[in-house]
């Protein structure tokens, strides 16, 4: 029984000096030394005389000290994570600029397409083709129960694709906008469907700037241009 009270009264001696390891107002910090004694203790024969007091020390030091370095490291990493996303944030910001007016001359939006019903295989289904003037396909929708359902593409006049949406029973899920070469429009502005907008918008590489009119997920005819962005026009 001495040894055994001798015993504890070295471990609790070398709790009190671990604490220079760990800040002595961190209650959590304290515990972890107490719970890293209590572990090393299990590791060694069940007899107390057989423990080396000197060894268990050391042990315990560098269990705390490989502790405070992983949590250090963790701080790190999140931290890192943290500052990317800040910073994804703001090159979107930079490298896009976007300006949308809400006026418009447009002031009968039912005659900006000329809009037909078709027949589909699948019961309660229909497919919605809206096509621009003279021809040309400005969207592809289908709908179920006259509600937009599953997949909806849009075209420019010249046949290009321009957006590619997913929509479950008249709720959008999730839409993607193409410039005419096929690359991504990133952060395309949020806009309501049932109002006309005027987009403007640069190319990444900020040499041509774009403008058209949209609505409903369409670019409304005659109104699509490109022309070279400010800083990229000199005298000829």
């Amino acid at each position: 029984m001495a040894m055994l009270g001798g015993f504890l009264k070295q471990m609790n001696d070398t709790i009190k000096q671990n604490h220079m390891l760990l800040k002595k107002t961190d209650k959590s910090k304290s515990k972890q030394v107490r719970e890293a004694y209590r572990d090393e203790v299990k590791k060694q024969a069940s007899r107390y005389e057989n423990v080396d007091i000197d060894a268990l020390k050391e042990r315990v030091r560098k269990k705390i000290q490989r502790n405070v370095v992983q949590e250090r490291i963790t701080r790190v990493i999140s931290l890192t994570f943290l500052t990317a996303i800040v910073l994804t944030g703001v090159w979107a910001i930079v490298s896009f600029d976007f300006t949308v007016k809400n006026e418009s001359p447009f002031a009968n939006k039912e005659a900006l397409f000329i809009t037909k019903i078709y027949p589909h295989d699948q019961p309660g289904y229909k497919l919605k083709v809206d096509y621009y003037h003279h021809g040309a396909k400005a969207a592809e929708t289908m709908t179920k129960d006259g509600l937009n359902h599953q997949t909806s593409e849009s075209y420019y006049s010249t046949g290009e694709q321009f957006r590619s949406a997913l929509y479950y029973y008249d709720t959008l899920i999730r839409e993607v906008y193409f410039y005419k070469d096929g690359d991504t429009i990133k952060n395309f502005p949020v806009t309501d469907y049932q109002k006309v907008y005027q987009v403007k918008l640069q190319r990444p590489d900020k040499k041509t700037t774009i403008e058209f009119y949209f609505y409903d997920g369409k670019i409304i005819q005659y109104t699509y241009h490109e022309s070279p962005s400010a800083s990229n026009i000199s005298e000829k």
